[in-house]
C-alpha cells in the first residue's frame, strides 16, 4: 500500500495542510489539502474518497476537486463514510448556497460526486483496499478507519477525543503494520481537548494503552502548528512507544 501524506496539521499555516491521504493514486482518504498540492492529471485518477467526518477542515478541497475533474470525467468519484457523514457534508457543502450540488451535477448519466454510505461493521471494498471502520469520540460524527491491502494494514484514527472501539479495530487486526494516532494540543491545553473533540500528549498516552500494540509505529497527526514545538517536546517524554511525527509530502510503504 502506498500512503502519500498531502496534509496532517491540525489548521492551515504557510507549508501546513490539513489532513489529506492518498492511498495508490487512487483513493483519498478525507480532503483538507488537495488542488494544491496535484495536478489536474493527479487529481483526475482520484475514483475514491473517503471522509472521516464532515469538519471543514477534513473537506474542503472536495469542494474543488469535483469543480475541476468535471469536465473531463465520464465516471463519477465515488464518496465513501458513514450515512451521518455524507448527510452532513450534502446539507451544508453542496447545498447550492455554499457551494454547488456536484451530487446532482451529472457526468454522463450520473453525478460527478456519488455519496456512498457505509455499513457499521461491515468491511467494504474500495479501490482495491479492504475499508473497516468504527466511530469515534469527536464533536461531529466521526469514523476512524482500518485499511488492508494484501494481508498489511493500517489504522487511522480519525479526530477524536478519549475513545474505544477503534482502538480495539485496530487491536485485532493481523498484519497491523502502522498506526496514525491525532494529537491536537498540548497537556497545558487539556480542558479544551476534551470539549473540542482531541487528544494531548497525555491523553494519547493513555489511548495507546487500549490499542495494546507495542510492536507497531505510532504516526502522529493533526497537530495544531501554531504549537508543534510544544508538542514535540511532550511527545519525546512519553517512554514505551514507537512514536513518529507524519510530514506533508511525505510517503510510507505499508
Amino acid at each position: 500500500m502506498k500512503f502519500k501524506v498531502l496534509g496532517c496539521y491540525g489548521a492551515r499555516l504557510p507549508g501546513q495542510g490539513t489532513s489529506s491521504f492518498l492511498v495508490n493514486d487512487n483513493l483519498l482518504v478525507d480532503a483538507g489539502t488537495v488542488t494544491w498540492l496535484l495536478s489536474l492529471e493527479e487529481q483526475m485518477r482520484i475514483d475514491d474518497i473517503l471522509l472521516t467526518h464532515a469538519h471543514l477542515d477534513h473537506i474542503v478541497d472536495l469542494a474543488f476537486i469535483a469543480d475541476n475533474v468535471l469536465p473531463f470525467r465520464e465516471e463519477p468519484i465515488r464518496v465513501w463514510a458513514p450515512a451521518e457523514v455524507l448527510d452532513s457534508a450534502h446539507r451544508h457543502m453542496f447545498n447550492n448556497v455554499l457551494w454547488p450540488d456536484f451530487t446532482s451535477i451529472k457526468v454522463g448519466k450520473e453525478p460527478i460526486l456519488k455519496f456512498c454510505p457505509l455499513e457499521e461493521g461491515k468491511t467494504t471494498q474500495i479501490s482495491g483496499i479492504n475499508v473497516s471502520w468504527q466511530p469515534t469520540n469527536h464533536t461531529v460524527y466521526t469514523a476512524g478507519y482500518l485499511l488492508e491491502d494484501d494481508g498489511r494494514s493500517l489504522l487511522l484514527s480519525g479526530d477524536t477525543g478519549p475513545t474505544e472501539a477503534i482502538w480495539q479495530l485496530g487491536h485485532d487486526a493481523s498484519g497491523l503494520q502502522a498506526a496514525l494516532a491525532e494529537v491536537s494540543f498540548p497537556n497545558r491545553l487539556e480542558e479544551l481537548a476534551l470539549i473540542s473533540g482531541h487528544l494531548t500528549p497525555r491523553l494519547l498516552a493513555k489511548e495507546l494503552v487500549k490499542l495494546d500494540r507495542p510492536d507497531v509505529p505510532v504516526w502522529i497527526f493533526h497537530m495544531k502548528p501554531q504549537f508543534l514545538d510544544e508538542l514535540i517536546a511532550e511527545l519525546n517524554e512519553l517512554h514505551g512507544f514507537e512514536l513518529k511525527l507524519l510530514r506533508g509530502n511525505e510517503e510510507l510503504n505499508i
